[in-house]
């Protein structure tokens, strides 16, 4: 027992490090959109994009760049969740860069191909995720906006074959976590621990097509792959004596965008832009936050060959998410209030069930039906071969009341009984200033 009471300080600290670990919770344009235009439009997008943001709305928008365009800027988010009290999250402030630069190709292909880049960077750090006993009280998505947004597309326009039709593709990055903790004693006998941990990117695909049905309106479509931050830091005890500890696995899905699938009609043409789509999201194959600390091994340690004896090791229960269907709108009115100057108004709407159920067991990882308000405002100056554009844009989104109520009868065997009703709203505002040329 002396050696289990000299081993736990380092077994504290080993698991410490581990969970404060650098790690994502889902990147900050699935929850606002991502550039400025967009974010005002109610997340729009498919069929509207402009610019570079079309790296993420749909990569084959980047194809009607005709020059080149860089845009930075910031962005920030509030939250105010109550859940009986109120749920403590720290704002986002980032800032956003966005380029785009058509490729100068000739013949055929002579204005018809653009490459494009966006990044979304928090100021104070580069991913942040928290993986708390699920019986806290805790509002998963205000962390998922805690996390670098790194997107890259290329589109192209297929107009010399059909005429009106684009494709584009790309890929969305984040980071992911990897790595171990060992905890031994050295050569003088003092129990330390040896940290090693790696911070790797993880991606997912990022494809779209729009196709003009006529000089006024067009359709978009543009699939988004799953898009996982997995972390894993595995805590391996050795050479403590008698004292044998299994290893402890550290790990869970700390960022996760399920699959999803935009569909939209755009107006593009003439001094009113509209847009309305539908955007389907695959939460259903979402795996949950935490994954089992101590697992069953693949190979039986005394003979070498794969395990086949009983293990009772237990692995956290499935979320139970659902599949959802978010419906977009968005509204531009443009005019000219001088020469070389050209206004944007901008407003929109979005609504955004809650794939998760209601927490009636013993976790209280809360979540609700989001209804989202949004405006904007640009205004470009100059001619087209070097114009400079300033955009804003506020989101308002208000989470709908949600009653959780608690199975069983008091807190002692189901945490947060008898329930909570879950309410609160979200801010979102940022700026970009762009310089086309």
């Amino acid at each position: 027992m002396a050696w289990a009471r000299r081993s736990l300080p380092a077994l504290a600290l080993a698991g410490a490090l581990g969970l404060g670990a650098p790690s994502a919770q889902a990147s900050p344009e699935d929850i606002f959109g991502f550039g400025p235009r967009s974010s005002a439009l109610g997340a729009t997008g498919a069929a509207s994009a402009e610019g570079y943001e079309a790296v993420y709305a749909n990569p084959a928008l980047l194809s009607l760049a005709r020059s080149r365009q860089l845009a930075v800027g910031l962005s920030s988010a509030v939250f105010d969740i109550q859940a009986r009290t109120r749920l403590s999250y720290e704002p986002l402030h980032g800032s956003v860069i966005g380029a785009v630069l058509p490729l100068p190709f000739g013949d055929v292909l002579k204005d018809r191909v653009a490459i494009g880049l966006g990044f979304f960077t928090p100021f104070d750090l580069i991913v942040r995720g928290r993986i708390l006993y699920p019986e806290i009280p805790q509002y998963p998505l205000a962390d998922r906006t805690q996390s670098i947004a790194v997107q890259a597309g290329v589109g192209v326009d297929l107009g010399g074959l059909v005429p009106g039709l684009r494709v584009g593709g790309g890929f969305a990055a984040l980071a992911a976590l990897s790595g171990t903790v060992l905890v031994a004693t050295d050569a003088t006998g003092r129990i330390g621990t040896t940290v090693d941990d790696t911070l790797v990117a993880s991606y997912g695909p990022i494809a779209g097509l729009s196709y003009d049905l006529d000089d006024t309106w067009r359709l978009g479509l543009t699939f988004r792959g799953t898009l996982v931050g997995n972390f894993n830091v595995v805590i391996t005890v050795q050479d403590l004596g008698s004292l044998v500890v299994p290893p402890l696995n550290i790990s869970g899905v700390a960022q996760y965008d399920p699959a999803q699938l935009a569909l939209e009609l755009a107006r593009v043409r003439g001094p009113w832009k509209v847009a309305v789509g539908l955007t389907y999201k695959r939460w259903s194959a979402y795996p949950g936050l935490a994954e089992a600390t101590v697992r069953c091994p693949t190979v039986d340690p005394m003979t070498g060959l794969p395990f086949t004896g009983d293990c009772t090791a237990t692995a956290p229960p499935p979320p139970g998410y659902h599949d959802i269907v978010v419906p977009h709108f968005g509204a531009e009115r443009s005019f000219a209030a001088g020469s070389g100057v050209n206004v944007h108004l901008r407003g929109g709407f979005f609504f955004e069930p809650s794939p998760a159920p209601a927490q009636s067991q013993l976790s209280n990882l809360y979540d609700d039906d989001r209804a989202a308000f949004t405006l904007g405002y640009g205004v470009e100056v100059g001619p087209r071969s070097a114009r400079i554009a300033l955009d804003l844009f506020g989101q308002a989104q208000a989470l709908i009341p949600r009653r959780n109520t608690k199975e069983g009868g008091v807190p002692a065997s189901n945490p947060g009984a008898p329930g909570a009703t879950v309410s609160g709203v979200i801010g979102a505002f940022g700026t970009t200033v762009g310089v086309q040329f």
